[in-house]
C-alpha cells in the first residue's frame, strides 16, 4: 500500500502556475467571508447566553423552535465559508477525473453564494418574528 502524501493547503493556493491567480482569488474571497460572517459566531453566542439566563417558562415553545432555526442559520454561512478554503484543494487533490474537479468546482462555486444567501435570509427573517424580536431588542442583539 502506498501512502499518499498530504500536500499543505497554503501550498495549493500558492503555487508556480497560472491557476494560482484563480486559487489566490479564490481564497481571498472566501477569506473575506469568514471574516464578513465571523461577527455571527458572537451573535450566536450572545444568543444562547441570554437564552439561557432568562426562564424557560417566560420565553416559551415558540421562542425555543424559532431560537434553534436562528442559531443554525446564523452559523451556516461562516460555516461553509470556512470549509469552502478546504474544500477546493481536495477536490483537486483528489483522483476524480479533471472534468469531474471542474465540474464540482463550478458546482461549489455556485452553491456556497446561494446558501449563504438563503440561511443569512432565513436567519435574519426568525430574528424578525414577533418572539424574537423583543428579546433581541431586549438584549441588543443585530445581525
Amino acid at each position: 500500500m502506498s501512502e499518499e502524501k498530504k500536500e499543505p493547503i497554503w501550498k495549493f493556493y500558492f503555487q508556480s502556475r497560472w491557476q494560482t491567480a484563480l486559487t489566490i482569488h479564490f481564497l481571498v474571497a472566501v477569506s473575506y467571508l469568514v471574516l464578513f460572517y465571523i461577527g455571527n459566531i458572537f451573535i450566536a453566542i450572545k444568543f444562547v447566553f441570554f437564552s439561557i439566563i432568562t426562564s424557560a417558562r417566560l420565553l416559551g415553545l415558540e421562542f425555543a423552535l424559532w431560537a434553534v432555526v436562528f442559531e443554525l442559520t446564523v452559523m451556516v454561512p461562516v460555516i461553509i465559508s470556512w470549509y469552502a478554503i478546504f474544500l477546493l484543494p481536495k477536490i483537486w487533490q483528489s483522483r476524480y477525473k479533471r472534468s469531474q474537479k471542474i465540474f464540482l468546482t463550478i458546482l461549489m462555486l455556485l452553491l456556497m453564494p446561494i446558501i449563504i444567501i438563503i440561511t443569512d435570509e432565513i436567519a435574519r427573517f426568525a430574528l424578525e418574528t414577533e418572539v424574537l424580536r423583543e428579546f433581541a431588542i431586549f438584549h441588543n442583539i443585530k445581525l
